[in-house]
């Protein structure tokens, strides 16, 4: 074998093997597993090997329940995923027991997500009202959309649907769990075993099989506009109170050029005026003299 024939040789199996290596780690990235505080401090270094993607709990239920919690690994999860590439969604595990308690459900939950999630999942597995669980259901869904631009999906087990007859077909997609075999009842990704194993995770996690790729993949695409088209309070309250609903600030200028402070959510605020800006947002003035957005994703009367 002369030199020559030799590097080439040579060089054509360096590509394969680089090749044969790509295409095993693109390969292995074939897990989807939902994950919480309850699977500890997951490497997602290696966890990144394995997954197409994750779906990460932020809350179980929410202020005024019982056993309310905000997942203490959720901003940790979210990070992980992030740096190291794995697309992700978010899910909170709904308490509502009535239209009202649902709709604030899902404004804390939004809150609560992170900006780098591209979908939300509403898991609706608690029966806990005494009136109708749709009309729960879709009260949480329409405040979403009113908050997001991004995909709502709906989560809940075979058995709750059938039970509760839920019509979730407004969603834009389905994640159905049941362990003895596939869903009976629509579903775009099947939870099928709650005993799964994991590259980066001590112990067992949930894992899910895509059932309809085209709706699955539409959740995962990236989107650099979360929010809905905004909509504005035109005037001031007649309480003349408002509340933030997410982390604000505050401006000494109707057009947000000079920043004063942050403002926390929940905070409650007295409003005396509806200005524009020059782009025509509208703000609140403060009675204080400040500025603030008259967005309604970020504030309430």
């Amino acid at each position: 074998m002369n030199l020559t024939f030799k590097k080439i040789a040579g060089l054509l199996m360096g590509a394969m093997a680089a090749f044969t290596i790509s295409t095993n780690v693109s390969a292995s990235k074939t897990k989807i597993a939902d994950v919480s505080q309850y699977q500890g401090n997951i490497n997602w270094s290696k966890a990144s090997k394995d997954l197409k993607f994750a779906i990460i709990r932020v809350q179980h239920g929410d202020t005024g329940d019982a056993d309310f919690r905000i997942d203490t690994k959720k901003d940790i999860n979210a990070n992980g995923a992030y740096k190291y590439k794995v697309p992700f969604g978010q899910y909170g595990y709904a308490e509502f027991s009535s239209v009202a308690d649902a709709k604030k459900e899902a404004k804390d939950f939004y809150k609560r997500s992170s900006s780098k999630t591209r979908f939300y999942v509403l898991d609706n597995e608690h029966r806990k009202g005494k009136g109708s669980e749709q009309s729960y259901v879709n009260a949480w869904l329409s405040t979403m959309r009113k908050l997001t631009n991004k995909p709502i999906v709906y989560y809940s087990y075979q058995s709750y649907v059938h039970t509760y007859k839920i019509n979730y077909s407004k969603f834009d997609g389905s994640w159905i769990a049941n362990y003895s075999q596939k869903p009976d009842v629509s579903t775009d990704l099947w939870q099928y075993t709650s005993k799964g194993r994991l590259s980066g995770i001590t112990g067992n996690v949930d894992l899910s099989k895509i059932v309809d790729s085209k709706t699955v993949n539409s959740w995962l695409k990236q989107s650099s506009a979360d929010q809905a088209k905004p909509t504005y309070f035109t005037s001031v309250p007649s309480s003349k109170q408002v509340t933030t609903t997410r982390n604000i600030y505050q401006y000494n200028d109707v057009n947000f050029k000079s920043r004063v402070s942050k403002l926390a959510a929940g905070k409650k605020l007295t409003v005396k005026a509806v200005s524009k800006s020059d782009h025509g947002a509208y703000r609140f003035e403060l009675s204080n003299g400040n500025y603030i957005t008259a967005n309604k994703a970020y504030v309430s009367n």
